[in-house]
């Protein structure tokens, strides 16, 4: 990595080409060779270059704005999300405009024709399940779409995503250490793959310290579905819950409220996504943490890059388990 930031000239000589080569390829000119584009794109990844977009005329009409399009404002995740990709825009020197569409498709199109009707220079989108014609036509429209929290099958699109493995792998394990046997899981919609994926991951390892899988609440990623999750869970005779997401770790909180649950002691709950209340609460609580400043900042990053002429791999960041005293407890009836 240089000492100063990366310019073009740097790129060449990595690549081991031309400067006007180099920027040649980053254009996408079609009189360079497809192996030697790919050594100027993996050298400019490999330095962290992005080429300044203002100072090149890559498209007619250049607006030097984003549109960002996300579920809700109201989920401190997305909230965070937004405010980490407009950090990285801004510094590539470009705006904004975020949009959102409460989970509904026909609200998800209107967004995206609007940003479309405003000549966005590209879109970074946490689609819906159904999106993939659609999404698919903006690209094929010229507009560069880059994917970012979900990923849709049979997509080509560049990806953003985390892999719920390692959280929720951590997480199981640490409560069967802790003497749990009946551990229950709230799981999100199973048509978007977040839900899904992280419902695979919950299963499989349920499955593998012995326990089974069989204590899944089936909803939606809504507070409402982690309060009516959390009490059946309970009422199934699990001492531990996972949430699949903030909105449901916040549903099974106000159930313990509620209900004068002793979080810890009477229950082991670990949330979904560090956001500050998780760290707040009278007993803060363990989180599966998928870092989502480094999403927005990594989906940014793929869309300006895509902007510049290249072709951004697919991103997949780990998620950790991070414990506090929420499942700190040892449940003593269990032997250990």
């Amino acid at each position: 990595m240089p000492a100063h930031s990366a310019n073009l000239k740097d790129v060449a000589l990595a690549a081991g080409v031309s400067v006007s080569t180099a920027s040649r390829a980053l254009a996408g000119k079609d009189s360079i060779s497809a192996a030697t584009r790919q050594r100027v794109e993996r050298a400019a990844q490999a330095l962290n270059y992005h080429p300044n977009i203002q100072a090149r005329g890559l498209r007619t009409a250049r607006t030097y704005t984003l549109g960002l399009v996300i579920p809700t404002l109201l989920n401190p995740y997305f909230a965070t999300m937004a405010d980490a990709v407009q950090a990285r825009a801004t510094a590539n020197g470009l705006a904004t405009i975020i949009t959102s569409y409460s989970e509904d498709s026909s609200r998800l199109r209107d967004a995206v024709t609007t940003l479309s009707q405003q000549n966005v220079d590209g879109m970074l989108v946490v689609p819906t399940a159904d999106a993939l014609s659609l999404l698919g036509a903006v690209k094929a429209a010229g507009t560069p779409v880059v994917l970012i929290d979900r990923s849709l099958a049979g997509s080509d699109l560049p990806t953003v995503v985390s892999d719920p493995e390692p959280g929720i792998t951590a997480a199981v394990e640490l409560l069967y250490a802790r003497g749990h046997r009946r551990i229950g899981y709230l799981a999100g919609p199973e048509e978007l793959s977040t839900g899904a994926e992280r419902r695979a991951a919950f299963s499989a390892a349920a499955d593998r310290v012995g326990i089974g899988s069989e204590h899944v609440f089936q909803g939606g990623f809504e507070v409402s579905q982690g309060i009516t999750g959390t009490r059946e869970l309970r009422e199934a005779g699990c001492t531990a819950v996972i949430a699949g997401d903030s909105m449901m770790t916040l549903g099974a909180l106000e159930y313990c409220h509620r209900e004068k649950v002793r979080i810890g002691k009477q229950l082991a709950l670990v949330g979904f996504d560090d956001l500050d209340y998780m760290r707040v609460q009278p007993t803060p609580l363990s989180v599966i943490d998928q870092d989502v400043t480094q999403l927005g900042y990594r989906a940014a990053d793929a869309l300006v890059a895509a902007l510049s002429g290249m072709s951004p791999p697919d991103v997949t960041l780990p998620t950790r388990l991070i414990t506090r005293q929420s499942t700190e407890h040892y449940l003593q009836e269990v032997p250990r």
